[in-house]
């Protein structure tokens, strides 16, 4: 794997690259799997939150600083007391500006201020989570690692790189960032992707993957990387824990079905990107009026 050696900006060749910051890797080329989900909506979709210069800046997503939490844990726990600090729960009340800026502070007011001056310098560049937040994070990872398998995988390998590829068919470039890439002998390699829920078990998992399109995930990485790359994807399988007690975890792989499908859909949604990055025409749901039908479960005879 290759070190970062030139802006990322400036990719137009397969490679894999270590160490690349998620801030780069997220404003850098390249149709990822959130693009291709986008796509699905409708072309207009991925227009305006993609690629409209009037996008307003995206939300923080209900539950995204938890899912980072459990990823760092799991994923690279030495970083994670680098990354984050937990505030004490007996920590002096934050001083006011009042305090802060007062002539004859009192002497509470001055433990308070020496208190903060101290904790700010030694949590500097570092993410305040609280205590609960933390031990949900470090529980989620010991859940994980009662995997076997997955404790083996954990033991090698590579967290967060990000792969390019120019895709044959369509010309496009193309990415992805597995969350952890285990190496098996020379030339091949296992993808593990965590995922945090309120259930973790493998029929509700199941659902999910059709819900939010894991499939195409599934496809679209373990192509991705291997052109990137140049390795086989022995297997790409995804970790689900819960995200609150008692934290079970699982681990699932798709069947060939279901990861032909998503070969499928992802490939529908590359052609369709291609297609408008061509035309320069996005467009979205049409100004007609369209007839709908109920879905066939809510249909009954009664």
């Amino acid at each position: 794997m290759n070190a970062i050696t030139e802006p990322v900006a400036m990719i137009d060749a397969p490679r894999v690259i270590v160490g690349l910051p998620i801030e780069e890797y997220h404003g850098g080329p390249g149709i990822s799997k959130t693009g291709l989900d986008r796509i699905n909506v409708s072309p207009a979709n991925f227009y305006d939150l993609t690629l409209n210069p009037a996008r307003p800046p995206e939300p923080e997503r209900k539950g995204q600083l938890e899912g980072q939490l459990a990823h760092c844990a799991i994923l690279e726990p030495d970083e994670f007391d680098k990354r984050y600090a937990v505030l004490p729960a007996d920590a002096p009340r934050r001083p006011t500006d009042a305090q802060w800026n007062a002539k004859k502070p009192s002497p509470e007011s001055v433990e308070a201020m020496e208190w903060w001056a101290a904790w700010n310098k030694s949590s500097a560049g570092r993410t305040i989570i609280s205590h609960a937040q933390r031990e949900t994070a470090l529980r989620q990872s010991e859940a994980v690692r009662r995997l076997p398998d997955v404790a083996e995988a954990l033991a090698a390998g590579v967290a967060e790189s990000s792969a390019y590829w120019i895709d044959a068919e369509t010309g496009v470039l193309c990415r992805c960032r597995p969350d952890w890439v285990h190496p098996v002998g020379e030339s091949g390699v296992i993808q593990l992707d965590v995922k945090t829920f309120s259930d973790a078990s493998p029929a509700e998992f199941a659902r999910q993957i059709a819900r939010k399109r894991y499939h195409v995930q599934d496809a679209y990485y373990s192509d991705g990387y291997a052109a990137a790359s140049g390795k086989d994807v022995l297997a790409f399988i995804f970790v689900a824990v819960q995200d609150a007690w008692p934290f079970a975890a699982s681990a699932v792989m798709l069947d060939p079905q279901s990861q032909a499908q998503g070969r499928r859909d992802y490939r529908r949604n590359l052609s369709t990107y291609a297609e408008c990055l061509a035309s320069g025409e996005w467009p979205g749901f049409g100004q007609g009026i369209h007839l709908a039908t109920l879905p066939g479960w809510a249909f009954n005879d009664e």
